[in-house]
């Protein structure tokens, strides 16, 4: 099948006048449609300054020239920009993006799951949709990676020469010099096992079929790490790249186990001035555990009061507040919350939190998406809070964006993803060291994966549409989560990664969770320099203090 379309590829070629390089025409048999694929390259050729010869680099410049937009559906929707904007900047998607979107007060929407774009039927189609389009966007990565392009499908890799042992075949005088065939296939998880010996098998699948993998826990992989580690950081569901030998039928056996991960270097996004946004999540308005006293003397600092000199001029420049979901603490979200609820009626929860965010000064520019305690679907991709529970924080106006989660916002050049964590429920009894306590590996591994919430059925709900919200289609100069209740700022792979931590003290739920919470602490970050500064609101000698339960 592969030798009649490798010859349909060049036939077409041919005739339009082409050549190409084996290391192109390999790059065109490893597309999902090839042939499809060579089509379009032809016809968007030009004839006044294409090349004769096709390379591998130009077949992907046309692939990215033609291929459709991956950060979102619709186009980027720049909602402030300048001091001065209004409601009508937001309200006016038709109109054209500002032409410098890294200007100063500049916020462009590049991906939000709007309540309109995030509805489906929940049926088997669907649910076929989603997985479709994770695998196609990320196998999308791995073909423009140099040590993965070469990828060829699993039923390509079915046919090749078995390789039962690790061995080299003499020849006439006598030298070991027939390497073993060594292959490349791409593959969506399905199944994983771990043996007594510590290898770990997988079974993974493409659209054309599924094989076995062995990943042997003894081995270690070309950078020098056992394949274990590897091997045991792998989920299902998500999209993988292995290669390896084939021992036996349907069965290869691994030498290397690659991830899409973060690109380095690349181009980081910075801000062209000192400026400041502050990260915070987790408030639980509502709840008997809020720590009121503590937010209201953050909002008091922000606000300018009560400052050193330090202070003052850090504070000063503070424009952008992020918050990470769980606004308020909800209602029906655990058992028994109705006895830890000082507000339970969900619409005044979020006119509690409204009152509150009113405080912030008028300059400073607040985000926020929802949580698993927000007035929200389970299920993510998550639409804005709905205005029918949450209107006092629309009545904010110009002040207050209100997102959906995942969002992927530019500010002032600076590429920020916002989303509140659920999936970290799931990484910490799937992933080697992940705690409530780390959120940080849980976030690392999430971004070598590219992918928000990979695994499917476990405690983290996703919903059945056409296209999978949670994979990183482009790599974030800043990414932030909540839900962990548990500070932490770290770098990976040049993203700087925030957890921000809570308002709340431990509740006994959280205890049998196993949360123990870092409350009132804010991350600050300067969006030029990228120089953290971290804030604290709240007395860790009063952890174990009593609730404010009104009698």
């Amino acid at each position: 099948m592969t030798s009649t379309v490798r010859r349909s590829i060049l036939e077409r070629l041919i005739r339009a006048g082409l050549q190409v390089t084996p290391d192109a025409l390999g790059y065109l048999l490893s597309a999902d449609s090839p042939l499809e694929l060579a089509d379009s390259i032809i016809q968007s050729m030009d004839s006044a300054s294409s090349p004769v010869v096709l390379t591998r680099e130009y077949v992907q410049s046309c692939i990215d020239r033609t291929a459709p937009e991956v950060i979102d559906d619709q186009a980027p929707l720049v909602l402030m920009s300048g001091p001065d904007s209004g409601p009508s900047a937001a309200a006016d998607a038709a109109a054209p993006p500002a032409p410098d979107t890294d200007s100063v007060h500049s916020i462009q929407v590049l991906k939000n799951p709007a309540a309109s774009m995030v509805g489906s039927a929940g049926t088997v189609d669907d649910f076929l949709a989603l997985f479709t389009d994770r695998f196609r966007r990320i196998k999308r990565m791995y073909m423009g990676r140099v040590d993965t392009h070469d990828a060829v499908s699993i039923e390509v890799l079915k046919q090749k020469k078995i390789s039962p042992r690790r061995r080299r075949k003499p020849d006439d005088v006598g030298e070991f010099s027939e390497p073993v065939p060594s292959y490349t296939v791409i593959g969506m998880v399905r199944d994983k096992r771990v043996s007594r010996q510590g290898n770990v098998t997988i079974d993974f699948e493409d659209f054309e079929g599924s094989i076995t993998c062995v990943i042997p826990g003894s081995r270690e992989g070309p950078d020098g790490r056992k394949l274990l580690e590897s091997g045991n950081s792998i989920l299902l569901d998500e999209v993988i790249c292995v290669s390896g030998r084939m021992d036996q039928p349907g069965r290869m056996i691994a030498d290397r186990v690659t991830f899409p991960d973060v690109p380095i270097p690349r181009d980081i996004g910075r801000a062209k001035r000192d400026v400041y946004a502050v990260f915070i999540s987790d408030l639980h308005c509502g709840s008997y555990h809020f720590l009121e006293d503590e937010f209201d003397r953050f909002i008091s600092w922000i606000s300018g009061h009560d400052l050193d000199s330090t202070e003052r001029s850090m504070v000063d420049q503070i424009e952008y507040l992020f918050i990470a979901g769980d606004l308020c603490d909800g209602v029906g979200v655990y058992p028994g919350q109705q006895d830890d609820l000082r507000i339970p009626d969900i619409a005044e929860q979020y006119a509690y939190v409204a009152r509150k965010l009113r405080n912030v000064p008028e300059h400073v520019k607040i985000v926020c998406i929802p949580g698993n305690h927000d007035a929200c679907r389970q299920a993510l991709p998550r639409p804005p809070i709905p205005n029918e529970f949450a209107k006092p924080l629309y009545d904010l106006g110009e002040r207050l964006l209100m997102m959906g989660d995942p969002c992927h916002l530019r500010v002032e050049g600076v590429n920020i993803l916002i989303t509140h964590g659920d999936s970290l429920d799931d990484l910490t009894t799937q992933l080697p060291g992940v705690t409530y306590e780390k959120p940080d590996l849980a976030m690392k591994a999430l971004l070598q994966k590219r992918h928000l919430a990979p695994v499917y059925g476990g405690k983290t709900e996703l919903a059945p549409l056409t296209r999978d919200w949670m994979v990183v289609d482009t790599p974030p100069d800043i990414v932030h989560f909540g839900h962990a209740h548990h500070n932490v700022c770290d770098n990976y792979r040049q993203v700087q990664i925030i957890n921000s931590g809570c308002f709340q003290r431990q509740t006994e739920f959280m205890k049998k969770q196993g949360i123990k919470p870092t409350p009132g602490i804010v991350t600050l970050l300067n969006l030029r320099t990228f120089s953290p500064e971290i804030k604290l609101f709240y007395s860790f000698e009063d952890q174990s203090a009593g609730d404010t339960r009104i009698s």
